[in-house]
């Protein structure tokens, strides 16, 4: 653990759910001299990504997506760095960055997750990803591009999604709610599906309550959704997709929403599990005490042993144990093990349905929907207070 002595160097790398919520909650605990807290992230704002493929659909305001970070963290305790993070040093306890380089006595990995491409040929070249808010205007702005085209042409426009589980399907809920009025305004007659999505597994939202699925998917098939499931990408060229069946698609544009993988900045020699890293159940990287690794970029497990998808509510307990044992290794006092909680999740398929679990309680429509927005509620309140919910609900 680290040495118990005053102003430890703390640096956090990576300003999403699990980086800002550490941030907060160490600012909230630490009496004064004990540490100086260091959060450094490529952006001066935090990114609600839950809500990003809502950006694919509607007009929307910037403050709705992203909040200054100055806004939620704002003690002269806490030092903001807007940097890009290049390397990480273990042995000397250094972070390089392009705004120089941070000694540490704690690191904190924090860094997100990046789309995984899984080695497909030509998929990271000839797709577009939704994994930032840059992304998610990209992806906005180059389906009006399209259906523009094909107003001058007549001919419908065909839109690929890869991927079915969670951030495909809720992009797929956006795409049925916006493309009829897309055909609506350039006079397009739809001759077939609104679009097309294809899926490697044999369901959409794998992993997830049959039941549910059932749900979602007569619901996404009734809107006019194509599925193509049980068959994997193998190559994407320029207007080109090809599956593991034979089937060739020509789509004029094509979202790749098909996985994730931790951050690639990490020290060298990490071990990997489910395309993250392996961490105890102190959160730390072993052999690492002063190492913590949080979020998307570390591997947890249930209590089957089963590595757990990456999303917000496991971000935050990872950053609830962090805190607890950062500050009891600066203090001297016990520390405490990851215990995973599973509270459930809810996915939309636009403003009308949704479907999801809480709590071991199955929800589809109008019962999902209320949960999904007082999450969002719920989740605003506890980064910035009722003010910042207020502004943004």
């Amino acid at each position: 653990m680290v040495n118990c002595l005053t102003g430890e160097r703390i640096v956090i790398l990576g300003a999403g759910v699990a980086g800002l919520r550490l941030t907060q909650k160490l600012h909230s605990t630490l009496r004064s001299g004990e540490a100086t807290v260091t959060l450094i992230d490529e952006n001066p704002y935090h990114q609600l990504l839950y809500k990003l493929h809502e950006v694919c659909n509607k007009e929307y305001h910037e403050k709705d997506i992203v909040v200054p970070l100055d806004r939620l963290v704002k003690n002269n305790d806490v030092k903001l760095i807007q940097a890009t993070v290049e390397s990480v040093d273990v042995e000397s306890n250094q972070v390089q960055t392009s705004e120089g380089v941070f000694p540490y006595d704690v690191l904190v990995l924090a860094l997100g997750s990046h789309t995984a491409f899984f080695n497909i040929d030509g998929i990271k070249e000839h797709s577009m990803t939704l994994g930032n808010y840059d992304q998610a205007k990209e992806i906005r702005e180059r389906i009006k591009e399209i259906f523009e085209e094909a107003g001058k042409t007549g001919t419908p426009p065909n839109v690929v999604i890869g991927g079915a589980g969670f951030t495909g399907v809720e992009l797929a809920g956006e795409m049925m709610d916006w493309f009829p009025a897309l055909y609506k305004e350039h006079e397009l007659e739809r001759n077939g599906s609104l679009f097309t999505m294809v899926e490697a597994y044999s369901s959409i939202l794998p992993g997830w309550n049959e039941g549910l699925v059932k749900n979602a998917h007569a619901y996404l098939e009734k809107r006019g959704v194509e599925l193509h499931l049980g068959d994997p990408v193998t190559k994407v060229g320029e207007r080109i997709l090809e599956l593991k069946s034979g089937a060739m698609m020509e789509p004029d544009l094509f979202i790749w929403t098909g996985g994730v993988e931790g951050d690639p900045v990490c020290p060298p020699g990490v071990q990997i599990r489910a395309r993250r890293i392996i961490v105890n159940d102190h959160m730390e990287y072993e052999g690492h005490d002063n190492l913590y690794v949080l979020g998307d970029m570390a591997c947890t497990v249930n209590k089957e042993g089963k590595s757990m998808p990456p999303n917000a509510h496991i971000a935050m307990i990872h950053a609830d144990v962090a805190k607890h044992n950062i500050v009891a290794s600066i203090r001297g006092n016990s520390s405490r093990k990851y215990k995973f909680q599973h509270m459930g999740e809810v996915v939309t398929l636009g403003k009308s349905h949704a479907v999801g679990e809480l709590l071991g309680i199955k929800l589809t429509g109008l019962p999902a929907r209320i949960v999904k927005k007082f999450i969002h509620l719920w989740y605003l309140i506890s980064i910035g207070g009722i003010k910042l919910a207020l502004d943004v609900f």
